[in-house]
């Protein structure tokens, strides 16, 4: 093992094996999830169906809280792969592995060959960098822009490289298409910092009229989009700047997670464990002894102080941030493991090094983390979830199709995409207070009506129903509901 290290190419190939594995493994085992995986499926399909792939739409109406590249990238994967689950999935497993690779490229431009070894595994075998290469949404992709920016800043600065400093702006841009601002939160905060750092340390920075082609080019990826739509839709940018950006982080509009007690049972547990015990391996090895912590003492002015400080402030930052916004989910955080495993690996290399850390241990950390992450996903599989619109969808196929003018109806507050994406086609959703008006509006004979409601909310559907029904459990989480026609 440490002579694959040590040859560079050899240990990409390596790590990007394991990528490969630990997101491969299972990745349609688990069925289409709500609310997030069946929002980005049906929206992809109904952008297929309009034929408009500049134009995210959703239930029939324009969808427009993210950019379209994410659902882009989602067809492409279904038309490659089918539109299965693992379909659906495939193109993350690249994603992961594009990323895994990036990281190993910046710790060997930052560090040297061993150090890009240790980061890009610390990355491909990170439990939280695993599970978001196993949820169909924004958030993988995200990651790989932040990790090929940052890399390519490293890069330039490392190689004097124009063309990589303009690459780090296009990878900037293309994380602004995926999530707006907040994509590129991450790399910014670490770009400037390290920029600033660097000053003093006399390392080659690119000139003016390279950075004004990286900013067009940035300008153009990032915001092109974005001021075309505007044009078509006037009051288009006002929603966004409103609702997507003031109304998502700075007030309860979308009621996620609003409050600071989320950070100590979500934020801080990710941040701390997401990469499984390499960053506990790391803290308890490097304060142990006489030497001190891995990372500390190296001036700013240097190019591995500069690096270091660069690479904390751009967990810590954006971490803060984070924490502060009135819109807080575990997917947030995806980005910050690209500094965060650049931090680690570096400091296992030194811990390597100075024989604080044994090649051995190592080893079996990183075998058993293979282990459970395959495991992990097989056995994530295996519960049927009221959240598993495949099994649902599966269930509810062979109904449908003994009688296809059936009329399905879904009581509950808001739509469940996922069912809409299985099934191929539009499924009105009732509250559950509006379904005994609904039932009685019905045309008779009411033969061909089938509602569907969560088992565990039958006590309260059923005191609405205002006639007589034939009901049938779909499954341990689910019921249908058939009126009985009038005698």
């Amino acid at each position: 093992m440490k002579t694959i290290v040590q040859t560079g190419w050899l240990s990409l190939l390596l790590i990007m094996g394991i990528a490969f594995v630990n997101a491969l493994a299972f990745q349609g085992t688990r069925g289409i999830y709500e609310t997030t995986e069946g929002r980005y499926a049906e929206c992809a399909r109904e952008m297929m169906l309009s034929g408009r792939l500049s134009e995210p739409v959703l239930n029939g109406n324009h969808h427009w809280t993210k950019p379209p590249l994410t659902y882009l990238a989602i067809i492409g994967s279904i038309r490659v792969f089918g539109d299965s689950p693992w379909g659906l999935r495939a193109f993350l497993v690249i994603a992961m592995m594009l990323t895994v690779a990036a990281v190993w490229w910046a710790g060997v431009v930052i560090w040297g060959p061993k150090a890009g070894f240790w980061t890009g595994l610390v990355t491909a075998t990170s439990p939280f960098i695993v599970g978001i290469a196993n949820i169909v949404a924004t958030d993988m992709l995200v990651t790989l822009w932040a990790a090929l920016a940052i890399t390519a800043f490293w890069h330039s600065r490392a190689r004097q490289s124009r063309g990589a400093a303009i690459l780090m702006w296009l990878f900037l841009g293309l994380g602004c298409l995926t999530k707006g601002p907040p994509g590129v939160l991450v790399p910014v905060v670490l770009i400037f910092c390290a920029t600033l750092f660097l000053r003093r340390s006399g390392t080659w920075r690119p000139g003016a009229w390279t950075t004004l082609a990286g900013v067009f080019v940035f300008a153009i990826a990032g915001f092109g989009w974005y001021a075309w739509k505007a044009w078509q839709y006037p009051g288009l940018s006002s929603y966004w700047i409103g609702h997507e950006v003031i109304g998502r982080n700075l007030s309860d509009e979308f009621n996620r997670n609003p409050g600071i007690i989320y950070v100590f049972t979500n934020y801080l547990p990710i941040l701390l464990f997401g990469t499984g015990p390499w960053l506990a391996l790391v803290i308890i090895r490097g304060w142990a002894g006489r030497k001190g912590p891995p990372l500390s003492g190296l001036p700013i002015s240097t190019w591995n102080g500069a690096a270091q400080w660069a690479l904390l402030v751009s967990v810590i930052l954006p971490f803060v941030i984070f924490s502060f916004s009135r819109s807080k989910l575990p997917l947030y955080l995806a980005p910050l493991f690209v500094p965060l495993s650049l931090l680690v690996g570096r400091a296992m290399d030194i811990l390597l090094q100075q024989d604080r850390l044994r090649w051995r241990t190592t080893a079996t950390v990183a075998g058993l983390l293979i282990l459970l992450i395959v495991v992990g996903k097989a056995v994530a599989g295996i519960p049927e979830r009221v959240r598993d619109m495949t099994r649902l969808a599966d269930r509810l196929a062979p109904i449908l199709a003994r009688d296809p003018s059936t009329s399905l109806y879904l009581v509950n507050k808001r739509p469940v995409n996922g069912l809409e994406y299985h099934l191929r086609r539009n499924v009105e959703f009732i509250a559950p207070e509006e379904l005994g008006e609904h039932m009685l509006k019905q045309t008779p004979p009411r033969l061909h009506t089938l509602y569907i409601a969560k088992k565990k909310d039958w006590d309260r559907v059923a005191a609405k129903i205002p006639l007589a029904v034939r009901v049938e459990e779909i499954g341990p989480h689910w019921v249908g509901i058939w009126p009985v026609p009038n005698q």
